[in-house]
């Protein structure tokens, strides 16, 4: 049977939004275990600046209790396939096994809010360097 373009698309979403994940967990350990070992790229404005705002995004949505775009495109398109959490796309299904955990939605929170927090407190104690743009004559 030919998968049809919406299990296409659910499961293209799934793999972004662990790419999404997986760009902030790893990022952060990144950036702590780069400072120890005086990596000096973990100090790129640019990345920080955008592994600050991802963390941001996640922890704000949480803060006010808002679902994910992600999620929530995750689901449309299951409902728009009519597919059933219990019949998924394989690849779908298995990021859901990695993103998704039976755990209530105010623990998801605040692991969210502490992790933003620690991204946040990580960019002063380990700024970030701007590169000085050079002056030719």
């Amino acid at each position: 049977m030919e998968a049809s373009l919406y299990s296409v698309a659910i499961s293209a979403v799934y793999v972004i939004h662990l790419i999404y994940a997986l760009i902030v967990v790893i990022g952060f350990f990144l950036i702590i275990i780069g400072f120890f070992a005086r990596w000096r790229w973990i100090r790129n404005f640019a990345f920080r600046l955008i592994h600050l705002l991802m963390i941001g995004i996640v922890a704000i949505e949480s803060i006010f209790n808002a679902e994910c775009p992600l999620t929530w495109l995750e689901y449309k398109l299951m409902s728009l396939d009519r597919i059933k959490h219990s019949s998924m796309p394989f690849i779908a299904g298995m990021v859901d096994k990695v993103l998704y955990y039976n755990f209530p939605i105010w623990l998801f929170n605040a692991i969210y809010i502490i992790f933003g927090l620690a991204v946040f407190i990580a960019w002063f104690a380990i700024p970030p360097v701007r590169l000085k743009k050079s002056v030719s004559s």
